[in-house]
C-alpha cells in the first residue's frame, strides 16, 4: 500500500477529482495510469451532479463542525471547499515518510540516527519511534495524524472524518511549525536547498554486495554466491520526505486548504 499526500479541498479529494503524481507523470510521458481500489477496480472521479452536491454539502457541514470545535470565534466559512480549486500532490512513500518520523523521534530524544535502512523497512517497529508515539502531544508527525486542517491553532484531537472513520487530526500551522523547528535543529537549510532534496534524494539506493561461500557434496567444491542488498541512506530518505512535506504544507498554508495522507 503506497503513500501519497494531497493538499486541496476535501470535496475534490473525496470526489476523486484529482490525479496522483504518478498519474500526472505517466500522462506527461504519454502513458495511461489508473488507480485501483482494494478489489482491483479502477477508481474514477464521481461526476453525477446529485452525488457531487451531496459530497460537497457533507464536507462543508463537517468543516464547520470541526472548525467551530477548535475555535468558535473564527469567522465562517473556515476554508473554501470549491471542488474545482487548485491542489498539490506528491508521493513520499512509506520508507521516506518513516525515515522522517525516525529522524524527528531521534531529534526529540537525542538518540542516535541510523545511517542506513533496508528497502521496505517499517518505522513503526523502531523502538525510538514507538517511545515517541507513546508520549502525549509530542507532535503531529508522531501521532498517526491523517488530516491537517487550515486553522491557526496548534492542536491534536480525535474526531470522525467526513467518511465517518475516527482518526487523529491536527492543523496545518502545527505541522509547518514542526517542520521548521526540525530544519533549524538538523540542517538550517534554505528553501532552495529543501526543494532540491525532492529529486536529488528521491529513492536513490545503495547496493551492498555480500559474498557467501558454500560447499558442494563431500566438500570437494566451494562456490561463492553474491547476494545484493538494496539499502538507503536514512538521512537521504528523511530529507526527501521533508522536501515533499514542506512543499505540501506550504501550499496548504498559502491556499488555506486541508492536507491529507492518502493510502
Amino acid at each position: 500500500m503506497g503513500l501519497d499526500i494531497y493538499a486541496g479541498s476535501l470535496t475534490r479529494y473525496y470526489l476523486r477529482d484529482w490525479d496522483t503524481i504518478t498519474q500526472q507523470l505517466s500522462e506527461e510521458a504519454g502513458y495511461k495510469c489508473v488507480t485501483l481500489d482494494g478489489n482491483g477496480n479502477e477508481i474514477k472521479p464521481k461526476t453525477d451532479e446529485d452525488e457531487v452536491k451531496e459530497v460537497h454539502k457533507a464536507v462543508c457541514e463537517w468543516r464547520d463542525h470541526i472548525a467551530a470545535g477548535i475555535d468558535p470565534s473564527l469567522p465562517a466559512p473556515f476554508w473554501d471547499e470549491n471542488e474545482g480549486s487548485a491542489y498539490f500532490t506528491d508521493n513520499p512513500g512509506w520508507e521516506a515518510f518513516g525515515a522522517l518520523m525516525l529522524l524527528h523521534a531521534c531529534s526529540l530524544s537525542d538518540s542516535p540516527f541510523p545511517e542506513y535502512v533496508d528497502s521496505s523497512w517499517d518505522a513503526y517497529e523502531e523502538p525510538v519511534v514507538k517511545n515517541a508515539m507513546h508520549r502525549k502531544n509530542v507532535s503531529s508527525l508522531l501521532s498517526e495524524v491523517s488530516l491537517w486542517v487550515p486553522i491557526p491553532q496548534n492542536v491534536l484531537f480525535i474526531a470522525s472524518l467526513p467518511t465517518g472513520e475516527e482518526s487523529t487530526l491536527s492543523t496545518v500551522s502545527m505541522l509547518l511549525q514542526e517542520l521548521e523547528e526540525l530544519n533549524r535543529k538538523m540542517w538550517q537549510a534554505d528553501e532552495a536547498t529543501i526543494l532540491s532534496w525532492r529529486n536529488d534524494k528521491y529513492y536513490k539506493p545503495e547496493i551492498e554486495v555480500i559474498r557467501k561461500e558454500s560447499k558442494s557434496f563431500f566438500g570437494l567444491i566451494r562456490k561463492t554466491k553474491e547476494i545484493k542488498i538494496e539499502k538507503y541512506r536514512t538521512e537521504d530518505l528523511a530529507q526527501c520526505a521533508f522536501s515533499i512535506m514542506y512543499q505540501t504544507v506550504k501550499f496548504a498554508d498559502e491556499h488555506k486548504v486541508p492536507l491529507i495522507l492518502d493510502y
